[in-house]
């Protein structure tokens, strides 16, 4: 008999079970079963002991080779898929998902909809693409403008790179490595910060 090791009130598990359970752990040796048992208990299989390694069966892949083989001999006779699953005793939905798997079928539906999704997601990126482009052009126009009124060349940096440019962007419209610019603008920061 299957029981839960949990209190219903406080959704714990009660002291008992918790004593149950690390002796039938410590006695068996294994810490992983706790994690696979999801706190059931097997109860009175032998007497006087309870063991927790009810759970083993349900970790089980239902489709075997095996089974496999039935369901596709099934599927050729021309049984439905409801009279599969009956034999099978599993349910009708879980033989429909398994058959396509098994024959790699794929609908133009599905083929259509991946289309679709990859077109928006492509002019999303697009999108998202352009505005980070102009965001940059613009900081690095602002870069240009706040260095020919005296800025600090550290400072106008900072800003740029804070407003979207890249390093090597900012650094190629100084003529230096984007290492380099990166450097001038956090010795500008660390100076001013203080």
């Amino acid at each position: 008999m299957w029981t839960r090791g949990i209190d219903r009130a406080s959704r714990s598990i009660s002291p008992r079970r918790r004593a149950l359970i690390s002796n039938v752990l410590y006695s068996n040796g294994s810490r992983a079963a706790l994690a696979r048992l999801g706190r059931f208990v097997l109860q009175d299989q032998v007497p006087g002991v309870r063991h927790c390694d009810g759970t083993a069966a349900a970790m089980k892949p239902s489709w075997t080779p095996s089974r496999d083989k039935r369901l596709l001999a099934l599927q050729a006779v021309g049984r439905t898929a409801a009279e599969i699953a009956k034999s099978l005793r599993t349910s009708r939905n879980a033989v429909i998902g398994r058959s396509r798997r098994l024959r790699g079928i794929v609908y133009r539906s599905d083929i259509e909809s991946w289309a679709r999704a990859n077109a928006r997601r492509s002019q999303e990126a697009k999108k998202r693409m352009k505005a980070r482009q102009k965001a940059q052009r613009e900081a690095l126009r602002e870069l240009a403008r706040a260095v020919r009124r005296g800025v600090p060349t550290g400072k106008a940096m900072a800003r740029a790179h804070r407003a979207g440019a890249l390093w090597w962007q900012i650094g190629d419209r100084f003529g230096i490595s984007q290492q380099a610019a990166y450097e001038k603008a956090k010795l500008w920061t660390q100076r001013h910060r203080l």
